[in-house]
C-alpha cells in the first residue's frame, strides 16, 4: 500500500490499487518519464547534411542558417531584420545583454522564479541580480509593480529580465512602454513560448527584445538553438555583430563578443523540424486536451492548478499542488506508480550561486517553490497514459 503524509500531519491514507493501475503495470515495464524530447529523425535530416557536404560552408551564417531565419520569420509573421538565431537560449540573453551595453556593476531586476540560467546571464556581463518577487496569478513579473519598486533599490539600475513563465504570453507592448517611462532597458526571457510568442494582441512585437528558446526539451526544438525578435533594428544589428566575436564588415571590433553562432548542422535540425512543425503542434494540442479532459472528468482540476492552455501548446505540464501537502512526498508516491515527476524552479534566491545576490521579500515565489511541481508531458503520450496518471494524482488528494 502507498501512504501519503502531509505537511500539516494530515492523517495517512492507504491507497489501494486500481484496475487501471493493474493494466497500465502489466503494460510498462518502465517509468512514465516527465519528459522525453522528440527531435526529426536522421532521414528527414539527410537531405540538409548533403546540402552541408556539398556547400563546404558549416558555419559562420551559412546558407542553410540564413533560410531557417528566413522561415522562421515567415511563420512569425515579421521580417528577417527582426529574427536572429543564436547558438542556445542563455548564449542568447547574454548577447542581448551585451548588445545593449549597460553599465558594468548596474542592478539588472530579475524573477527568483525562473531557470536557473535566467540569472547567470546578466552575472556574466558584468551586472548584479536583483531578485524581485512575481504576480500571484500570472507567475511573471508585473511592469506597475516592478515601477514601483524602483524607488527601493539602493543603485543603479541597467536591466530587467522579465520570464514567460512555461509558455505564457508576456504582453510586449506594457514592457516597450515601461522602457520609454523609466529608460532602463528590458529583455523578456521566452524560452518555453514557441508557440505564444506573438500570437495574441498583447504579445506583438516591438522593441523589447524577445529570446525563444529551441532546445531539444521545448515544444519546438533542434537539440541547442535560440532566437531574438526585436523591432529595433540598431540592436539586433549589434546582436548579429556579437554573436560573431563583435566583427564588423571591416573586421574591426568595438565591443567585444562571443562565438553564439548558429551552426550550419543545427540549421539543418531545425529546417527538418519546421517541416514537421504542424503535425507536431497538432500532437502537443492533443496531449493537452487528453489532460484538460482528465481533469475535468477526475475533478483535479478543482485541486490544483495548471499552466496548460487550449490556445497555445507548451512542452510541460506544471501543477500547483494544494496547500499543505509537501512536493518532494508527492513526487515519491508517484515514483511508487511508476510516474516520473520533478520540480522545474525551485527559485534562484535559494541556489548557492546565487545566495549572495540582493533581493526583496519573495512570499508568492516561495509558495510557488513550494507547492509547484511537473507531471509527466511528452509529444507523443498516449490518452492512456494521461488519464492513468491523473487518476493516480487525483487518489494523492483524496
Amino acid at each position: 500500500m502507498v501512504k501519503v503524509r502531509s505537511d500539516k500531519q494530515i492523517p495517512i491514507v492507504d491507497l489501494p490499487s486500481s484496475k487501471t493501475e493493474k493494466k497500465f503495470k502489466a503494460k510498462l515495464n518502465r517509468k512514465i518519464s516527465v519528459m522525453r524530447p522528440l527531435l526529426p529523425k536522421a532521414d528527414r535530416i539527410h537531405k540538409y547534411l548533403e546540402e552541408i557536404d556539398n556547400t563546404r560552408w558549416y558555419t559562420n551564417f551559412g546558407p542553410l542558417v540564413m533560410r531557417f531565419e528566413q522561415e522562421l520569420a515567415d511563420l512569425f509573421n515579421v521580417s528577417t531584420s527582426s529574427l536572429i538565431t543564436l547558438s542556445s537560449g542563455t548564449a542568447a540573453i547574454y548577447t542581448v545583454l551585451r548588445a545593449l551595453n549597460i553599465e558594468q556593476g548596474s542592478f539588472c531586476i530579475v524573477p527568483s522564479w525562473t531557470f536557473v540560467a535566467t540569472a547567470a546571464a546578466p552575472i556574466t556581463v558584468g551586472l548584479k541580480p536583483y531578485f524581485v518577487d512575481v504576480e500571484e496569478d500570472s507567475w511573471t513579473l508585473d511592469p506597475a509593480s516592478v515601477k514601483q519598486s524602483l524607488k527601493y533599490i539602493p543603485g543603479k539600475i541597467g536591466a530587467v529580465i522579465v520570464v514567460a513563465p512555461f509558455g505564457r504570453p508576456v504582453n510586449v507592448r506594457e514592457w516597450d512602454q515601461f522602457t520609454k517611462e523609466t529608460g532602463i532597458a528590458v529583455v523578456i526571457d521566452a524560452a518555453a513560448a514557441f508557440d505564444s510568442v506573438l500570437k495574441f494582441e498583447n504579445a506583438r512585437l516591438g522593441n523589447t527584445p524577445v529570446i525563444v528558446s529551441m532546445h531539444a526539451t521545448k515544444t519546438f526544438g533542434m537539440g541547442e538553438g535560440a532566437f531574438v525578435i526585436s523591432q529595433d533594428k540598431q540592436l539586433m544589428h549589434h546582436v548579429r555583430q556579437l554573436s560573431n566575436y563583435g566583427f564588423t564588415a571591416s573586421r574591426e571590433i568595438f565591443l567585444p563578443g562571443l562565438n553564439s553562432k548558429l551552426s550550419e548542422y543545427a540549421a539543418a535540425v531545425g529546417l527538418a523540424a519546421l517541416e514537421e512543425w504542424e503535425e507536431k503542434r497538432q500532437n502537443w494540442q492533443n496531449v493537452t486536451s487528453y489532460y484538460l479532459e482528465a481533469f475535468k472528468a477526475t475533478g483535479c482540476d478543482k485541486i490544483i492548478s495548471h499552466r496548460l492552455s487550449s490556445d497555445w501548446v507548451n512542452s510541460t505540464c506544471n501543477i500547483r499542488i494544494p496547500e499543505g501537502y509537501n512536493p518532494n512526498n508527492i513526487i515519491e508516491q508517484l515514483s511508487q506508480f511508476g510516474i516520473e515527476a520533478r520540480r522545474w524552479w525551485t527559485g534562484c534566491h535559494r541556489m548557492k550561486a546565487y545566495e549572495n545576490c540582493s533581493r526583496f521579500a519573495l512570499p508568492i515565489t516561495e509558495k510557488l517553490c513550494d507547492s509547484v511541481i511537473a507531471i509527466p508531458f511528452s509529444v507523443d503520450m498516449t490518452k492512456d497514459e494521461v488519464e492513468y496518471i491523473v487518476e493516480k494524482l487525483h487518489s494523492l488528494f483524496n
